[in-house]
């Protein structure tokens, strides 16, 4: 028969049974094998470790603290083997703070530390007798005793224990520390004696030190080291006292006969700030409180300045007040008062009186009286009225303008010792000469110019001396053995420019505004609205040398207007200098052959010397030929700009016709020998201001 799905035959085959575990073959490793291997690794990780360690030596204070360190450390004693790098270490001790910290093991073969654990402090127990001691260690308060003190550091202190009526004690302790408990045993003395009080009357309240005892007689208790006795009564004057008495020992205070109290007078006046006497003795000002004995009649009088005295009598009685009150009456004199203008205010110590002219009742004192209006200067005074007598003041007011001029001094002097005039024209006149003036030149045209603006113009020409102040080698050198260099000979070889900078450098040393402005040393321009010093302006030298003072005009310096002159007037080429000059005057010798000192001839009518002669000088002007206008020019300033400058007057070496009349003009930049300077100045204000 087929099987169906075709499985084939079974057939027989030999059977072999699998080994038992006895029998099968072991490959774990054997337990001599594993101690072996265990013993080389730890072997070598010893010897890394050793290879790698470094050894550390710790120096303890105190040597029983034990220590502990982080990481694998092996140590004997104080040596320590630990790998580089940082670890924690902790030391502890009994009686002292434990210590952490980090260390650092570095490279070196062999490292030292030193490791200090702190102390703890002791405690100090403080047996005594008494209560409520105080006890200072090293002068600061620590508490009071009997009692423990506690967290006192180690080491030696001073104690000091006080109590109110007991000798001080000090005494030297050691502290131990370690947070031990010492013990101290102290006795304080007392310092206190008796002493019986006696006073008359009895029954007075006696205070010891500020504290209440009883009232006398009495037997009380006193400090050797001093105490503080009060003693009060009612109606007496409190008595104090510092006394001692041994201590342990009796004493007896004298008898206190306790004085009777004084009373209080309070005194006041209408009007207050009067000065007092009481008995004749000055005692001080109203308002016044003041003791004063008592059961007596006092003189008090009063004095104000103004008032009439005022006298009182009056008695106080002990420990009260009394009160006195004193209306003072005014003592009155009168003051005429005449005012201009008739509608000035009148002020007297502050307070408005009306206007016009009055008479005015017032205190016998000194009173501020002004009088005042707008537009003209406040005048003020102290004025003190006389009782009887009757007083006339008269006040006239300036205008602001007038108190101005008023208050500007007349003449001025500079620093270096030039003078200078105050002049106020306010004068029209003509400026160059008439076509028919004999010895007229073309630069000489004639024009209307009005001097407004006031001015100082010094009365003299500038000195060698003066100059040299400035430049120190200055030398105005001399002429055929004949000298231009004394000092209070005028100075002469100077330029414009250095006149013009002579004038700046006085105006700072004497801390006004420079007239002249300078760029790169050299001048530039002008401010006209500054008061420095300057050169005058043609137009105020010709007014100055010309007009008179009754404003007559003239030719010529000489009181005529003929030439050549007739008397001897200022310093020309004359007689004495024809071995220097080719053209001299006839007839005519001022005896001097150069320049002559400053001042030497008499001055003209406005009070200036050597307007004409001596040495020709330098004006601030540029020089032009400026033709005939039909409008006065009013205070003129010459050009902007030009190539020279004016140079007006005669000199030493002029002698003709024309060069010795005022209107004579010259130019140039450079200085001569005939040529010097003098100096001007606006007043503090411009005039536009005036």
């Amino acid at each position: 028969m087929v099987d169906k799905n075709n499985t084939p035959p079974l057939t027989a085959t030999d059977f072999t049974p699998l080994q038992s575990k006895a029998q099968k073959r072991s490959t774990r490793p054997s337990g001599a094998l594993l101690f072996t291997t265990a013993f080389t690794l730890v072997a070598v990780l010893i010897l890394v470790f050793l290879f790698a360690a470094r050894a550390l030596i710790l120096r303890l204070d105190p040597a029983t603290a034990v220590v502990d360190i982080s990481g694998l450390t092996f140590h004997i004693g104080d040596n320590y083997l630990l790998l580089r790098g940082e670890h924690q270490l902790s030391a502890e001790a009994p009686g002292y703070y434990p210590l952490s910290k980090t260390i650092e093991v570095s490279d070196q073969a062999t490292q030292q530390i030193d490791i200090s654990l702190q102390p703890l402090p002791g405690n100090l127990l403080i047996n005594a007798s008494l209560s409520d001691i105080e006890v200072y260690i090293d002068d600061q308060l620590a508490g009071t005793v009997p009692g423990t003190l506690e967290q006192i550091s180690r080491g030696a202190h001073k104690l000091d224990f006080r109590k109110y009526r007991y000798f001080p004690l000090q005494q030297e302790v050691q502290i131990e520390g370690l947070g031990k408990t010492q013990a101290v045993e102290i006795t304080l003395q007392p310092a206190w004696g008796h002493m019986d009080f006696t006073t008359v009357p009895a029954g007075a309240e006696l205070y010891i030190d500020d504290r209440l005892i009883g009232q006398t007689p009495i037997t009380a208790e006193v400090l050797e080291t001093g105490s503080q006795i009060t003693l009060r009564a009612a109606g007496y004057k409190t008595l104090q006292q510092q006394i001692t008495v041994k201590a342990g020992t009796k004493a007896q205070h004298p008898l206190i006969e306790m004085i009777v109290a004084d009373g209080q007078l309070a005194i006041n006046s209408s009007p207050q700030g009067a000065s007092i006497t009481i008995d004749k003795q000055f005692s001080g000002v109203t308002p016044l409180l003041v003791d004063v004995a008592p059961f007596t009649k006092h003189k008090v009088e009063l004095f104000l300045e103004g008032y009439l005295k005022a006298t009182r009598s009056i008695a106080v009685k002990p420990e009260q007040q009394a009160d006195l009150n004193v209306d003072l009456t005014p003592n009155i004199g009168t003051v005429q008062l005449r005012v201009s203008p008739a509608d000035a205010t009148i002020k007297v110590d502050g307070k408005s009186q009306g206007s016009g002219s009055q008479t005015l009742s017032l205190n016998a004192k000194p009173h501020s009286i002004s009088v005042e209006k707008s537009g003209y200067q406040t005048k003020s005074m102290t004025v003190t009225p006389r009782p009887g007598h009757q007083q006339a003041l008269t006040v006239k007011l300036l205008t602001l303008e007038q108190a101005y001029w008023a208050s500007r001094p007349p003449t001025a002097n500079s620093s270096v010792g030039i003078q200078l005039k105050l002049f106020r024209p306010d004068q029209q006149f003509m400026l160059g000469a008439p076509r028919r003036q004999p010895g007229r030149r073309a630069n000489e045209a004639e024009r209307s110019v009005a001097l407004k603006r006031p001015f100082y113009l010094a009365t003299h020409e500038t000195t060698n001396a003066q100059y040299r102040r400035w430049k120190d080698q200055h030398s105005s050198t001399a002429i055929k053995g004949q000298t231009l260099d004394m000092n209070d000979q005028p100075v002469a070889r100077v330029s414009w420019q250095d006149a013009a900078l002579f004038c700046n450098w006085l105006s700072r040393k004497e801390g006004l505004p420079p007239f002249y402005i300078i760029e790169e040393s050299r001048i530039v321009g002008f401010n006209w609205d500054a008061h420095g010093y300057r050169l005058p302006t043609e137009a105020e030298w010709a007014w100055a040398a010309k007009i008179d003072a009754q404003s007559k005009s003239h030719i010529f310096p000489w009181s005529n207007d003929l030439y050549p002159p007739l008397e001897v007037t200022d310093n020309y080429a004359d007689q004495s200098a024809r071995a220097l000059i080719s053209f001299t005057l006839p007839n005519y010798n001022d005896q001097y052959p150069v320049s002559a000192v400053v001042g030497s001839f008499k001055a003209n009518s406005k009070g200036l010397y050597e307007m004409s002669g001596n040495v020709a000088e330098w004006v601030n002007d540029y020089f032009d030929v400026r033709p005939q206008r039909g409008e006065p020019e009013v205070d003129p300033r010459g050009p902007q700009q030009g190539n020279k400058h004016v140079i007006r007057g005669a000199s030493w070496a002029l002698a003709s016709r024309t060069e010795l009349r005022h209107s004579y003009r010259d130019s140039g930049n450079d200085g001569r020998i005939d040529l010097g300077f003098r100096i001007a100045r606006y007043v503090d204000k411009p005039g536009s201001d005036l």
